[in-house]
C-alpha cells in the first residue's frame, strides 16, 4: 500500500492518521509529484485534512514533545523522498516509547528523522550568515539563493529581526519561492513581477566588495578552509565572490 499525499506537511500527517485509523502499514508515503510504483501496488490517494493534521500534530506534542515536532518538520524541509514514511514510523515509535524515542538512536528510522533534521538545522545555520541582500533601484532589499533544504521559512525571522526597518525579499530560486517583508510581517508566495528591470545599485554591491577585500589579510587565505565553511555551490549568490 501507497499514500500519495500532495506533499506538504499538514497531508503527511493526514496520511499518518489514516495509518492509524484503518490499521495499515504503508509501504510508502510519497510526497506527491511524479514518482514510480511496482506493479500490483495498491495506491490511496490522502487528501489533506486539517482536522486530522491537528490530531496528529497535537498527539506528538502531548504524548512525545514538542523537540520531536520540531524534529520532524525539519526533517520534513529536507524533501528527502522517504521522508513521510519515517515520520510515519517515528510517530508509531513514539507513540509506545514517549520522549524516549529521541535517545533511541539504534532505530533507523529515528536516525534517518536525526540525520535529516541536524542536515536541515546546518544550513539554516550557514545561511544565517552567508545571504547576501542586494538594494534594488527601487530600495527594497532582495536576497536570492539556493538551498538544498527547504528552509527559507526557518530563516526569515531572524532577517525580520536583524533588518526590521528595511523592505526586503528572500528568493529560493531552486524552489521558486518568496519571502515578502514589509517591516511589520513575512508573507510568503510563489509568485512575484519579474526582478530582472530592478537593476541592483551598484555603489552597493561595491561597497561591499572593497570591505570584503579590505578585511582579508593576504597571508592567512586558506581556500580550503573557506570553502568548509562556505561550500563552493552557494559562491554564485555571493556579492564579494563576483568578478
Amino acid at each position: 500500500m501507497v499514500y500519495v499525499t500532495d506533499g506538504s506537511f499538514e497531508g503527511i500527517l493526514t496520511a499518518v492518521f489514516e495509518a492509524f485509523r484503518n490499521k495499515e502499514e504503508p509501504e510508502e508515503i510519497t510526497l506527491g509529484g511524479d514518482f514510480q510504483l511496482p506493479l500490483g501496488t495498491d495506491v490511496r490517494e490522502i487528501p489533506v485534512d486539517a482536522e486530522k493534521s491537528d490530531r496528529v500534530w497535537r498527539g506528538v506534542q502531548s504524548k512525545i514533545s514538542q523537540q520531536s515536532l520540531e524534529d520532524l518538520y525539519k526533517a520534513y524541509l529536507s524533501e528527502h523522498p522517504r521522508v513521510g514514511l519515517y515520520i510515519y514510523r517515528y510517530i508509531r515509535l513514539g507513540l509506545n516509547l514517549g520522549r524516549k524515542v529521541e535517545e533511541y538512536l539504534q532505530h533507523p528510522d529515528v536516525q534517518a528523522i536525526h540525520d535529516l533534521s541536524r542536515r536541515v538545522g546546518k544550513e539554516v545555520h550557514l545561511f544565517l550568515g552567508i545571504l547576501r541582500f542586494k538594494k534594488l533601484k527601487n530600495g527594497v532589499f532582495y536576497a536570492c539563493y539556493e538551498p538544498d533544504n527547504n528552509i527559507t521559512q526557518l530563516i526569515t525571522d531572524h532577517f525580520a529581526r536583524r533588518l526590521a526597518d528595511q523592505a526586503w525579499i528572500i528568493h529560493d530560486r531552486k524552489r521558486n519561492i518568496f519571502a515578502l517583508y514589509n517591516g511589520e510581517e513575512v508573507i510568503f508566495t510563489s509568485e512575484l513581477p519579474d526582478l530582472d528591470h530592478l537593476a541592483c545599485e551598484e555603489e552597493y554591491e561595491e561597497l561591499w566588495k572593497r570591505y570584503f577585500a579590505t578585511i582579508a589579510i593576504e597571508i592567512r587565505k586558506n581556500p580550503k578552509l573557506q570553502r568548509s565553511f562556505m561550500p563552493y555551490r552557494y559562491w554564485k549568490h555571493l556579492v564579494e565572490k563576483q568578478p
